[in-house]
C-alpha cells in the first residue's frame, strides 16, 4: 500500500514543467513534490484528469519491478491549510483533497540539465558528449534496461523528449540514476476517446508491434537523433551483443509474470476522486497491461532491428521463457 501523508505546510513553487509543482513539508517530516492536474498549456488552463491515476499505478509497477524511482504517498491538504493563503488556490491551483507526492531526492545533479535548457532556449548548440558524460559513473547500470523496459510498458513516450524526467542522486552508494515523472504514460494524461482507443487497440501482432515502435522512434519529432539526447545517453550502457545472456533477460521475464491478480492489487487504496470512471479505466488499464507485458519482448527486438542500441550485433534475441509472451 502507498502510504497516506497530510501537508503541513507549502516550502516553496518550483516552477519546472507544466503541472507547476510544490515542495510541501509533511506530517511524517519529510519533504514531498506535489503537483496538480490542474496545468497550463500554451497559456491555456487544462485538467489533466488521468495524470495522478498515471503516476500511482506507474509507480506501484515499478515498485513491483524494482526500477529506481523515488518513494511516493497520497498527500491530502486539509482546507484549513490554504484558507488563510488564497494565492494556494487561485493562483498555484492547489486546493482542499488528495494529491499525488514524490519524495524529494536529497543531493540531485541537476546543474547540467539547467543549463542544457539555458542553451536551448537561447538558441545555442549543444554538445553531444557533455549530456553522455552525465550518466557516465552510475552504480546502478543495470537498472537502465529495467527502466526502458517498464517506458515500454506502461507507454510512457516521455522520458526521452523531457531532460528533467531522469535524475542523477548522490547516494550512499553512489551516483544512481532515478526514473520520475509518469503522468504522461499510458498514452497521456487525459481521459480522451483518443487515450481509449489507444490502450484498446493493444494485440499480439506485428502490425501493433510496427506502430508501436513507430511511436517510440518518432518521440522526438523524427530529428536526428531519434529517440533524443537522454536515451541516446542511457543506451550504450544496454548489451546486446550476446542475444542469449543480454541486458534485458530478467526485467522482460519480471515483467512477463505480472498476472491480473498484482494488478488489481495495484488499484487498492487509489483515492476515488482520482478515476473519471472507475469501473471502466480499471477495466481499460488492466487489460492493456495484460497485453503489453507480452510485447515488450517484441518491441525490444524491433527497437534493435531498427539500430535503437549500438551495443548489438544484430540476430534475434533470446528470453528466459522462450514460450511465455508468444510470437507475432
Amino acid at each position: 500500500m502507498v502510504k497516506e501523508i497530510q501537508v503541513n505546510s507549502f516550502l516553496r513553487f518550483l516552477g519546472q514543467g507544466i503541472s507547476e509543482p510544490a515542495l510541501v513539508l509533511a506530517d511524517d517530516f519529510q519533504k514531498y513534490i506535489l503537483k496538480t492536474q490542474k496545468v497550463v498549456v500554451g497559456g491555456e488552463r487544462e485538467h489533466y484528469n488521468c495524470m495522478f491515476l498515471n503516476e500511482i499505478l506507474s509507480y506501484k509497477l515499478a515498485q513491483h519491478l524494482d526500477v529506481p524511482i523515488p518513494d511516493a504517498a497520497i498527500a491530502f491538504i486539509d482546507p484549513r491549510l490554504i484558507e488563510n493563503d488564497r494565492e494556494i488556490v487561485f493562483v498555484h491551483k492547489f486546493e482542499e483533497g488528495y494529491f499525488f507526492a514524490s519524495q524529494e531526492l536529497e543531493n540531485i545533479e541537476d546543474n547540467l540539465r539547467d543549463n542544457y535548457q539555458q542553451m536551448i532556449a537561447m538558441g545555442k548548440p549543444w554538445i553531444k558528449r557533455t549530456w553522455n558524460a552525465f550518466f557516465d559513473n552510475i552504480k546502478n547500470t543495470e537498472d537502465i534496461a529495467k527502466i526502458i523496459a517498464f517506458d515500454l510498458l506502461i507507454a510512457n513516450f516521455d522520458r526521452y523528449r523531457n531532460q528533467g524526467n531522469l535524475l542523477i542522486a548522490n547516494t550512499e552508494e553512489g551516483r544512481k540514476v532515478f526514473a520520475i515523472d509518469h503522468g504522461h504514460a499510458f498514452f497521456g494524461p487525459i481521459w480522451t476517446n483518443e487515450k481509449i482507443q489507444n490502450m484498446r487497440q493493444v494485440s499480439l501482432t506485428q502490425q501493433y508491434v510496427n506502430y508501436f515502435t513507430d511511436c517510440v522512434l518518432s518521440i522526438n519529432r523524427d530529428q536526428v537523433d531519434g529517440l533524443g539526447l537522454v536515451f541516446n545517453a542511457i543506451q550504450p550502457k544496454i548489451d546486446l551483443t550476446d542475444v542469449k545472456n543480454h541486458s534485458f533477460m530478467n526485467i522482460i521475464a519480471e515483467i512477463e509474470h505480472i498476472n491480473e491478480h498484482i494488478i488489481d492489487s495495484f488499484f487498492e487504496g487509489i483515492p476515488q476522486e482520482w478515476f473519471v470512471e472507475y469501473n471502466m479505466q480499471m477495466t481499460t488499464y488492466k487489460d492493456f497491461l495484460l497485453k503489453q507485458k507480452s510485447l515488450v519482448r517484441h518491441i525490444i527486438q524491433s527497437l534493435m532491428n531498427r539500430n535503437a542500441f549500438t551495443n548489438s550485433v544484430g540476430g534475434v534475441l533470446h528470453w528466459i521463457d522462450e514460450k511465455r509472451a508468444g510470437t507475432v
